[in-house]
């Protein structure tokens, strides 16, 4: 498998910066892209063995070598019909603050799963996952046609969060997640095609606000 390889990003610190130039998806003040080989430094593996970062992963029991880094992207990467994975880069500087993901695509059934990760926590509680979740559910309905996404999660966080972009809770499994010492309720969340709302506030500046999704049409 190769993953594809542009200049080397600059390292400043603790902070990466994207000079590929690649945009898939564009927000109001991200850009959503496919991950690169360079996206594979220490400051990402750092986030997947950060106790805080993964405080509401189901990675934290194990520790995540280079190799594992890579696995989840390149498993992506060769199996497109399954899904994909996004970097996440702040449009004003740069700078490559997490990933997102769109998985357990089902084409019969018309249905993915999201996941994210802002593994910069410079970069927490400023809306940046509100504006990436939008940005690819936007995605999945408008140019996918899919029909549902969902999420399960034990993340209190989480769930405000796709709860504002109005997603619906639509149920828990008892006591399915064991986490610092006890066990939590997964929380499931979903959203249909036929329920999305445009947001101007996540649009592009010099872009157009993109209409809703056309609701389908049952035979």
């Amino acid at each position: 498998m190769t993953i594809e390889n542009k200049q080397p990003k600059k390292e400043v610190g603790h902070v990466v910066e994207d000079s590929s130039g690649l945009v898939f998806i564009e927000g109001r003040r991200i850009i959503m892209r496919p991950l690169l080989e360079e996206d594979f430094h220490l400051e990402y593996l750092s986030w997947l063995n950060d106790p805080e970062v993964n405080e509401f992963s189901q990675r934290r029991p194990f520790p995540v070598n280079r190799e594992g880094m890579r696995k989840y992207a390149e498993f992506y990467q060769q199996n497109p019909q399954r899904g994909f994975v996004l970097a996440l880069i702040v449009k004003e500087t740069r700078v490559h603050i997490g990933n997102i993901s769109l998985v357990n695509l089902e084409p019969v059934h018309r249905c993915a799963e999201i996941a994210i990760l802002i593994g910069d926590k410079n970069h927490w509680n400023q809306g940046y996952a509100a504006e990436a979740i939008y940005l690819l559910t936007e995605h999945a309905f408008r140019r996918m046609n899919l029909h549902r996404v969902f999420a399960g999660t034990f993340n209190p966080a989480f769930g405000r969060c796709v709860a504002k972009l109005g997603w619906i809770k639509e149920g828990e499994f008892r006591e399915r997640i064991w986490s610092e010492g006890r066990y939590h309720h997964q929380l499931w969340y979903g959203l249909l095609k036929s329920e999305f709302q445009a947001r101007p506030e996540y649009a592009p500046l010099d872009g157009t606000l993109a209409d809703e999704p056309e609701e389908e049409t049952k035979t």
